[in-house]
């Protein structure tokens, strides 16, 4: 299999995703595709690739597709939940600390995205590998259990095996 540099896959990446998104193939649409592209290449160098390689490492498409399904599946969850909560007046909230054991920025910045999407819950800010996260109290669940929680809701999905 021919491996291109990083920049150049990185180029055809984001113009291959221009066109799948324009959905306009024409002379001038192309040629401001192609402007941009390069300029968001340029602009990558050192974020996502340096002169060797990738240095994102996205994980692997099916455990994308698991995830995607389990954070639709708390969404909808906690949506209803959230409703509960609301009518019971019960809106007591608290900022819980979150040590997660992954440390790669790519993956923790995936989860805190995915805690702020599930309502009742909000990533306030993160620090290396430790979330800050901010949740509308339930009768019964504390900030252990909220821990507990995402590491088994979220950060699982993350961790290799073996």
């Amino acid at each position: 299999m021919i491996k291109f540099k990083p920049q150049y896959e990185t180029f055809a990446i984001l113009l291959l995703f221009w066109f799948l998104f324009t959905l306009d193939f024409s002379l001038w649409n192309s040629i401001v595709g192609t402007i941009i592209s390069v300029i968001i290449t340029r602009f990558s160098f050192g974020i996502v690739y340096d002169d060797s390689d990738f240095i994102v490492r996205i994980p692997n498409v099916f455990i994308l597709i698991r995830y995607s399904f389990r954070l639709i599946y708390e969404i909808y969850r906690a949506s209803f939940l959230q409703i509960i909560r609301i009518l019971k007046k019960d809106n007591d909230s608290v900022i819980v600390k979150v040590e997660l054991d992954i440390t790669d920025p790519f993956l923790i910045t995936i989860i805190a995205n995915s805690i702020t999407l599930t309502p009742g819950t909000i990533t306030v800010d993160a620090v290396d590998n430790i979330l800050y996260v901010l949740y509308i109290k339930d009768d019964g669940k504390d900030g252990e259990k909220l821990k507990k929680d995402i590491k088994n809701r979220f950060e699982k999905y993350f961790i290799k095996k073996g």
